[in-house]
């Protein structure tokens, strides 16, 4: 009877970051930007129009989009193509837009006073925009 081989978890690599740059447990060409500040309801508006184009199209839309989500949306695409060049070799020209998503995140809670000493609350909405490219002929 074999006794249970054990491994160490780090075993061959300095620390986590690089075991996760080796082993590749990251998702190629994925950015996020939590807790903004913006209704995810307005921000769909804007990542429904981006969704499946390339990504130079995609800049130059919401450069002209005449919403005020299109500023986050437009940084976390700059942050998911610079992380497709630089960490998973990725070439610019053939990169589009694979997901894009919005997800709700908590809702700040804030009471207005009304009228006889009643309250009403005011909902301040935050949301996740992610955003993941990949290359046009791969996988």
């Amino acid at each position: 009877m074999t006794a249970p081989v054990t491994h160490n978890k780090n075993e061959g690599f300095r620390n986590k970051k690089q075991r996760k740059q080796e082993v590749k447990l990251r998702r190629p060409g994925f950015a996020v930007a939590k807790y903004v500040r913006m209704s995810p309801r307005k921000v769909r508006l804007v990542v429904d129009v981006i969704r499946g184009k390339s990504v130079q199209d995609a800049e130059d839309l919401l450069r002209f989009i005449p919403k005020s989500a299109s500023e986050p949306v437009a940084k976390v695409l700059n942050s998911a193509k610079a992380n497709a060049l630089h960490n998973d070799d990725m070439l610019e020209d053939r990169l589009y837009i694979k997901e894009a998503y919005v997800d709700v995140g908590p809702t700040l809670k804030r009471l207005i006073p009304r009228a006889r000493g009643s309250a009403n609350i005011l909902k301040k909405r935050t949301s996740h925009i992610t955003i993941i490219v990949a290359e046009k002929g791969a996988k």
